[in-house]
């Protein structure tokens, strides 16, 4: 739940009006309902006027966020208690309404995870996180694994998949009584297409993970019938 700013911040973080904004909430007011773990059917999910997510932080309920814009390469999603996620090539740059929230991110050009095929032992990423409260320019080191022949299940349907593990470290002196400097992050990545249907991102070693389901893509990949989709009836 947002702080009393964020709902101004997010006109200006969206570089959108508010009746803007209000309009397209109303255009997908079935995708956002803010019921505990939100689940649609597939006519529901495309049927949508907009991409939707289904989102799960920490031991929260599953909700559904919509995709409202894409700007400079950069994924915008909205939930219904104006919660966002800004996201490129599916790696979370920037959260509002999540509490403690990620400001910025540097090197995000260099993510391994937008070429994830290329990925292999050699592959490594550095960049600096800024979070919400005064916590400024930490670096993050990563290294990744490839595991294919993963397989998700949804809509009845099996989807092959590659899944990539990220193997975070917090280069930094902790500021905090408790603390773990290491963890992991997940990728699904659909073996046919290379879609990212799937993750699992822990932002820093004080947040909780965010699950992330890109539901809409996996609901168009089961109806057309893609490569690597097997029905389970």
């Amino acid at each position: 739940m947002l702080k009393p700013f964020a709902i101004v911040a997010a006109c200006l973080f969206l570089s959108s009006c508010a009746g803007t904004y209000h309009s397209y909430i109303d255009t997908i007011k079935l995708a956002l309902a803010d019921t505990p773990d939100a689940e649609l059917s597939i006519d529901e999910v495309l049927s949508s006027k907009s991409d939707l997510l289904y989102v799960t932080h920490g031991e929260r309920s599953q909700a559904a966020m919509a995709l409202m814009f894409i700007e400079a390469g950069q994924h915008k999603w909205v939930s219904a208690d104006d919660a966002l996620l800004v996201m490129e090539q599916g790696r979370i740059v920037r959260t509002l309404g999540f509490g403690r929230d990620l400001l910025y991110l540097t090197n995000t050009a260099a993510d391994p995870v937008a070429r994830y095929n290329t990925i292999n032992a050699q592959s490594s990423w550095l960049r600096l996180a800024d979070w919400q409260h005064g916590e400024y320019g930490y670096p993050l080191k990563s290294r990744f694994e490839l595991m294919p022949g993963q397989q998700l299940s949804f809509f009845n349907s099996m989807l092959n998949t590659t899944l990539v593990v990220e193997y975070v470290t917090y280069q930094a002196e902790p500021n905090y009584v408790r603390f773990d400097g290491q963890w992991k992050n997940y990728f699904w990545f659909d073996t046919a297409s290379g879609a990212l249907l799937k993750s699992e991102q822990t932002l820093a070693p004080f947040r909780e993970p965010v699950s992330m389901t890109y539901i809409s893509r996996i609901a168009r990949l089961v109806r057309d019938g893609s490569s690597g989709v097997t029905n389970n009836d």
